[in-house]
């Protein structure tokens, strides 16, 4: 209240309110001041409805507003009895705003020049500078906008330090608040202007950096960061730009991404985009735009790059989101690993076996079917021969599926009390306990596995080591147990790691196998497998025609085998013509004794 007997100022119309502290008033008139109290009223204003407050309204960003301890029943340099002492006003602070845009409200700023507040506001906040954003006069008042969050700090802190040469101090506001915006008709024909010299029609590219900041949108609010605008935006894009392959929005003040998914609608051919300087907090938020082909990406400056620690997992999370990504913030990619080939590349043929060296064929065939012919047999003592002093065997099984388990016939119960499956056996001691060490060891737990007989013609074999030192073999097939009611069939992997010995042979220092039941596909292949056929088959009437291929496959085999003409076609045409499979056959059943003497008669 005033002093009483004061004068009370009758105010003029259009008048602005705010206290006008001027340097060379020497008078000692009690002022009126309104400042909030301390009001017990609980707010209504709720911090997870700020985003959407701001977009519509403003918020001051001191932290006090004004505000200091309680007055009440203070007056003038004597209080009440028992009223606390007066304390001192407590120095506002600047808060940042939630949105990156901040209105700067000059109260008595129409008395001065556009030009001279500005020059004085930039000489107050050197060497910091700013663009003044669509500066307007209303009333008694200048207001303009800044869309940097360190320049609207600063201003805040130049409040009433500023003494223009009439002595008023300049007071300055700083609100977090975001220009008014309306979508019309004249507005997308200045943003079209503004797209046409910043498009590229050589490159077909459109650099919208600082969009807002267009000398053609100096009178009108054009953030990108708006959905609305930004939507505008890319109608007028695909209207007048359909091919476009480079768009760079670097510095537009962009978080939200989901409305950007229009993107890969529109602009099919899009292969470069720069998203770098805005403030994309998530590398997920970007997931709108995974379907877009790029090739190059720039993200830098956003604070989704500040959360990998590290670099190559970050380079590594973008790429799966972009397989073609060539091109990351600037920097050259790697090629990258994957299978990204086109429709219509033919991809290289079949091979039943892998060999490294074509000089290792002849000792793979003899190994392989000397192993397996004792193998197969009523005991598997001779195998003492083939494996190393220190050898180590290990054998793991598993089921396909869980349904394996119900059926009587499929279950791997003979397997899996020994199986060695590192996923369950964790325990170092255990691993060990299951790890057979030493050429007894290994013969004694093959012996106890069940009797086998291996479908030899359904063997896939690779050789991916051949040198003097080392052989390293693998091989998948199937196999049925004799022994077991109902002679179920297995499917098998195994490795055999050989080394020469000091008798000038071959020896096994380590040997993994792999037990698990067959597939529907194995199954039918194994069931359909014949033998060659029997002594007492006629011979064909008359010789079909061969090309030359087959012709010199069946001379080779005649030449390794010492069989005549007719068992050799037929043990061709049983293994489709592969020389490899048909001599592994014939050295399997020859070891068995299961050839006759006929076979060789010419």
């Amino acid at each position: 209240m005033p002093k009483r007997g004061g004068r009370i100022r009758n105010w003029k119309p259009n008048e602005h309110f705010e206290h006008d502290d001027r340097s060379h008033n020497t008078n000692n008139t009690r002022r009126v001041s309104f400042k909030p109290g301390t009001s017990k009223v609980k707010s209504r204003f709720r911090w997870n409805d700020a985003a959407q407050v701001l977009l519509d309204g403003d918020i001051d960003m001191g932290a006090s507003g004004g505000q200091g301890p309680n007055r009440k029943g203070f007056r003038g340099n004597r209080g009440r009895l028992s009223s606390p002492a007066p304390r001192p006003v407590a120095k506002r602070k600047f808060i940042p705003g939630l949105l990156p845009w901040y209105q700067i409200l000059i109260p008595y700023g129409a008395k001065h020049d556009k030009e001279v507040v500005l020059r004085t506001l930039l000489g107050i906040i050197s060497p910091e500078v700013f663009i003044p954003h669509y500066y307007k006069i209303n009333g008694n008042s200048a207001t303009f906008y800044v869309d940097d969050v360190k320049i609207a700090e600063k201003l805040f802190y130049a409040d009433r330090k500023i003494v223009m040469s009439d002595g008023y101090r300049l007071a300055v506001i700083v609100r977090n608040s975001v220009p008014n915006v309306n979508v019309d008709a004249n507005m997308k024909e200045k943003m079209k202007l503004a797209m046409a010299k910043r498009y590229n029609a050589a490159t077909k590219a459109l650099d919208l950096t600082k969009f807002h900041a267009d000398s053609e949108l100096t009178d009108i609010f054009c953030g990108l960061f708006r959905p609305v605008i930004m939507l505008a935006a890319i109608e007028i894009i695909a209207e007048n730009i359909p091919d476009l392959e480079a768009l760079n929005l670097n510095d537009n003040k962009l978080h939200g991404m989901e409305h950007m998914k229009i993107l890969c609608t529109k602009f099919k051919n899009l292969k470069i985009l720069y998203l770098g300087d805005n403030r994309i907090p998530f590398l997920s938020s970007i997931d709108p735009l995974k379907p877009l082909p790029l090739v190059e990406l720039y993200l830098k400056g956003n604070p989704l790059v500040n959360r990998f620690s590290d670099h190559d997992i970050y380079v590594s999370d973008v790429r799966k989101k972009f397989p073609k990504l060539v091109r990351l913030d600037g920097v050259d990619l790697p090629p990258a690993i994957g299978f990204d080939v086109a429709e219509d590349v033919a991809l290289p043929p079949f091979q039943q076996s892998f060999l490294i060296d074509p000089a290792g064929k002849d000792l793979v065939r003899d190994f392989l079917t000397q192993y397996f012919a004792i193998f197969d047999s009523e005991s598997r003592q001779p195998l003492l021969e083939a494996y190393h002093e220190t050898a180590t065997m290990s054998m793991a099984a598993n089921y396909l599926m869980n349904d394996n388990r119900n059926s009587p016939a499929l279950r791997l119960s003979s397997y899996l009390p020994n199986s060695r499956n590192l996923i369950r056996i964790t325990e170092r001691e255990s691993r060990k306990r299951y790890l057979r060490t030493g050429r007894l060891q290994v013969v004694s737990f093959l012996s106890d596995l069940p009797k086998t007989k291996h479908d030899l013609m359904g063997f896939a074999v690779d050789l991916l080591v051949f040198t003097p030192a080392m052989i390293v073999l693998t091989m998948n097939g199937v196999y049925k147990e004799i022994t077991v009611n109902g002679t179920p069939s297995r499917s098998f992997h195994r490795t055999f790691v050989i080394v020469p010995n000091s008798a000038g042979g071959f020896s096994i220092t380590n040997d993994m196998l792999f037990i698990s039941n067959t597939t529907r596909e194995q199954e039918e292949a194994l069931n359909s497998a014949q033998a060659p056929a029997p002594a007492s088959a006629p011979a064909p009437a008359s010789a079909p025609a061969y090309d030359d291929t087959q012709r010199a496959i069946l001379m080779s085999l005649r030449q390794q085998t010492g069989m005549n003409e007719h068992w050799s076609i037929n043990c061709l045409q049983e293994t489709g013509w592969d020389f490899q499979r048909a001599l592994f056959i014939f050295n399997q059943l020859q070891s068995e004794g299961k050839i006759p003497p006929e076979a060789f008669l010419n």
